[in-house]
């Protein structure tokens, strides 16, 4: 099969024999080459992952994970396989704008659904230190259901454990105890505990459930545009030079990438307008894209990243640390996996982590709409 084969075959169904704008051109061509030559009598076979947490979620503390190494160096490319005329096997890299673009075009191929609620669930994790010096994962549930009038939500502590096998053999030398005592940033401490809590429900009144740079409705998001130019310019109106939950200075590229990855995940928006989120973060220069990384879950994605200064104890002042927040996504089908926040250069509040360490993720379990809720 030749390059323009590639191309044709890469194409989406739904967009037939019409004419082919640039930027969906150029998404189609780094994905057909991306795919090398197929093997004979094989067919390789992607989940489909449904996307999740609501913003209206953001309001449970927020919990994370210990992982894997930090994904996206400079350079930010992904390094698919590519079969070259004699069979072997030679990488070629993706851009972190190459990997965005291709997800938009899946995104915006997907098939529009509705209903009375937007329902998401999502994992969160939380990597503490343990008084006694081990680490300790704390994870909790958190399902929502938003309508046009209000949320409905469901969250439940999981439980804490020590994060790896090391940590575990130091809390067992310790007596294995129940009840964990963790410290806290800028305060004193807190106790965890191993067991699960009992779920909590809530129910918040009101139209504003989302949030981009202000709180929004869920008119607002059906009103949003459908290009990348133009949503960048509405979101920029509310930028006002620091970060979305805090005082602290934040860039306006890193502010838009992690206002727009929460518009990917969390919101019910239409898939000409997922695309163009997408499409606005490919114009970033700054993001960068790494092949390969999975998700708490076991699941595996590109992740596309920026960097961004670490917050000090009071959450606001600068904590002289570098993170990396980046989307893990499924750029075949256009789906978010996860969101995660990766040590960099330790500092503020992540100063007694290595660097690599995936210290705050939340997974992706499911979002669709839905008629029906539960209580």
């Amino acid at each position: 099969m030749n390059p323009i084969d590639d191309v044709r075959a890469a194409r989406p169904a739904h967009l037939g024999d019409t004419e082919v704008d640039q930027r969906t051109r150029q998404a189609e061509l780094a994905y057909a080459m991306s795919q090398g030559a197929p093997a004979p009598r094989r067919r390789s076979l992607r989940p489909v992952w449904g996307l999740s947490l609501a913003g209206a979620a953001a309001a449970v503390t927020a919990v994370a994970v210990f992982g894997a190494g930090a994904g996206g160096g400079a350079g930010g490319g992904t390094t698919p396989a590519v079969r070259s005329a004699t069979g072997t096997a030679a990488p070629m890299a993706l851009s972190a704008q190459q990997v965005l673009l291709m997800a938009a075009t899946k995104a915006e191929g997907r098939p529009s659904s509705s209903g009375t609620y937007w329902h998401t669930e999502s994992v969160q994790r939380t990597l503490t230190r343990a008084v006694a010096g081990y680490l300790v994962v704390e994870e909790g549930r958190i399902q929502s259901w938003v309508s046009a009038t209000g949320q409905w939500s469901r969250s439940q502590p999981l439980g804490a454990q020590p994060a790896t096998d090391a940590d575990r053999a130091r809390w067992e030398a310790a007596g294995s105890p129940a009840q964990i005592e963790v410290e806290v940033p800028g305060k004193r401490t807190r106790t965890l505990t191993t067991e699960p809590g009992k779920p909590h429900s809530g129910h918040h009144a009101g139209k504003e459930i989302f949030w981009l740079g202000r709180n929004v409705t869920m008119a607002d998001l059906k009103r949003l545009p459908e290009d990348e130019t133009a949503l960048k310019r509405w979101l920029l109106r509310h930028y006002q030079g620091h970060g979305t939950e805090s005082g602290a200075p934040m860039g306006r590229d890193a502010w838009l990438f992690q206002t727009t990855a929460g518009l990917i995940t969390d919101m019910p928006v239409s898939a000409k307008v997922r695309a163009a989120a997408f499409r606005m973060l490919a114009g970033l220069p700054t993001v960068t894209a790494s092949a390969g990384v999975t998700d708490a879950r076991g699941r595996s994605g590109t992740a596309v990243a920026i960097e961004t200064e670490s917050l000090a104890p009071d959450g606001h002042a600068a904590g002289k640390g570098t993170l990396q927040d980046r989307l893990i996504i499924d750029e075949q089908t256009g789906q978010a996996l996860a969101r995660e926040s990766v040590v960099v250069e330790p500092g503020g509040l992540q100063k007694d982590f290595e660097p690599g360490t995936v210290w705050n993720s939340v997974t992706l379990v499911k979002a669709a709409w839905t008629d029906s809720r539960e209580n």
